[in-house]
């Protein structure tokens, strides 16, 4: 069969198959090429502007490669242990710029820099997997970010398998509102764009430190077929360091702490299952929360969560409600999770309500019964009928 004859579905060759660089012809359902890298600096780089859609790029060996900027809809290996470490500014270790992109077993790394992975506004089809992504700010300036999803409409984003550590942003002078963020799709307030069929599954997320406020997965687009499911979050810090660091001048008399922080203002089919959230810590005024809901929540589900933090799920800055009675917020479908007692939540009116025990609390119209009397998978696991 020669080339001339043959006519496919570059997507569906993508999903189904490839075959070894030096194949002229193609076999039914498969067409690629492969290519090896090695020597790091801008080798890789390199080899991703002279690769062809469908392309595989392998790394075959642990060098320290620089940051790379993928435009072209290719798949980047390792069999090795490679390092992409970012320059220290503002741009990503790693940008994603193409429908298609996967990338696989990596470490990626920017000292003192912003963004870890940035996938850019309206891509599509980018898998992120078993890669670990660590040593990300502190910057100075807002928003240090471990994996990134830019504005604009995005379909098929699979953040699954990683490891996303050690990401650090403190206060300056000019540094505006310290965030550090995990996982944050990230959209426009005046036109938030659509995340559809997205996993973000069987990350371990954690020791991330921030003066004012550090986050792991955070969700700002409208939301139609999104899982967040079988991720571990676990040792953040909001850490106002003003008192023991004379320099940092920046003190904001406050701090807050989120495991997961929903801000869509339209949310559709999207479960938040088997997570577990815990040893979240927030040094002044707001207490920590392992679920807050900053949108709309009538499209989620948690199922067999734990939720091992002073504040389980809070519900009462819903969009639909804002700072008015929690009772006219979208209810919440949150039954069958553990709240870190065989008794499920307390109750609680506003954050500042809340114990700060190991009996977890919910704010807002939350429907939490029948819940989890021991965590998910443990003996006499049941809900509470």
């Amino acid at each position: 069969m020669t080339r001339e004859q043959t006519t496919f579905s570059r997507r569906a060759v993508l999903r189904h198959g490839t075959v070894a660089a030096g194949v002229l012809g193609f076999t039914v359902g498969t067409a690629s090429a492969a290519t090896t890298v090695s020597g790091g600096g801008d080798a890789l780089q390199t080899a991703i502007d002279d690769a062809s859609d469908g392309e595989t790029l392998t790394v075959g060996d642990s060098a320290t490669y620089d940051p790379i900027v993928v435009d072209v809809e290719v798949t980047i290996e390792t069999s090795a242990s490679p390092t992409i470490e970012g320059d220290g500014g503002t741009d990503a270790a790693v940008s994603v710029n193409a429908d298609g992109v996967k990338l696989d077993g990596f470490t990626v790394t920017n000292p003192g820099g912003l963004l870890g992975v940035k996938v850019g506004r309206g891509y599509d089809d980018t898998t992120l997997s078993n890669n670990t992504i660590e040593d990300i700010g502190p910057t100075g300036r807002l928003g240090v970010t471990g994996v990134v999803v830019g504005q604009g409409d995005h379909s098929g984003i699979e953040i699954v398998n990683n490891t996303i550590q050690n990401l650090d942003q403190e206060t300056t002078d000019d540094s505006g509102f310290p965030t550090v963020n995990g996982v944050l799709f990230d959209a426009d307030n005046s036109d938030p764009g659509t995340v559809s069929d997205t996993t973000v599954n069987n990350n371990t997320i954690r020791d991330i430190e921030s003066d004012i406020a550090p986050l792991g997965i955070v969700v700002q687009h409208e939301t139609d077929g999104v899982d967040i499911n079988n991720n571990e979050i676990r040792d953040l810090e909001a850490a106002d360091d003003t008192d023991s660091d004379p320099s940092d001048s920046v003190d904001f008399d406050f701090t807050f702490a989120q495991g997961i922080n929903i801000a869509s203002p339209s949310t559709n089919e999207t479960t938040i299952a088997h997570n577990v959230i815990e040893d979240i810590t927030s040094a002044e005024t707001i207490l920590p929360e392992a679920v807050k809901i900053d949108g709309d929540g009538g499209g989620l589900t948690f199922r067999s969560n734990q939720l091992l933090v002073a504040v389980g799920l809070n519900n009462r800055n819903g969009t639909d409600s804002g700072n008015r009675d929690p009772s006219s917020d979208p209810q919440v479908d949150a039954k069958n999770n553990y709240w870190g007692s065989r008794k499920g939540p307390e109750e609680a009116d506003f954050n500042l309500d809340a114990d700060d025990d190991e009996r977890s609390d919910v704010v807002g119209n939350v429907d939490f019964e029948p819940f989890l009397r021991n965590p998910p998978g443990g003996k006499g696991r049941g809900p509470n009928n």
